[in-house]
């Protein structure tokens, strides 16, 4: 399964990003998780996010680029979702063998 993290704090500015997410939107074993639609109060569900980390073979970032980095509630995401022991570090080892697309 392929899934798509896409954190745009401005999605109706990029027409881009709309086509991308339509035609994607139709393949089958892709999910596509909007984080400013469903954390629009940043309260990130780290269990639901883990979840579908865990699903997928291919993870892919899709955001825009701010100030050198990524927005707000992906730099957020990634400190709470990809945990110590969960991600990373002893024990860590939920996202081994996944391929990740960074766009």
């Amino acid at each position: 399964m392929i899934l798509i993290i896409y954190a745009h704090p401005y999605p109706h500015h990029s027409h881009a990003n709309k086509r991308m997410l339509e035609q994607a939107g139709t393949l089958e074993n892709v999910e596509i998780r909007s984080l400013y639609h469903l954390y629009p109060d940043f309260n990130i569900d780290v269990a639901a996010e883990q979840q579908a980390l865990s699903r997928a073979s291919l993870i892919v970032w899709q955001h825009p680029m701010q100030w050198y980095s990524v927005p707000p509630l992906l730099k957020l995401w990634m400190d709470k979702v990809l945990a110590h022991g969960w991600a990373y570090g002893h024990g860590g080892t939920a996202l081994h063998g996944k391929h990740l697309l960074w766009r």
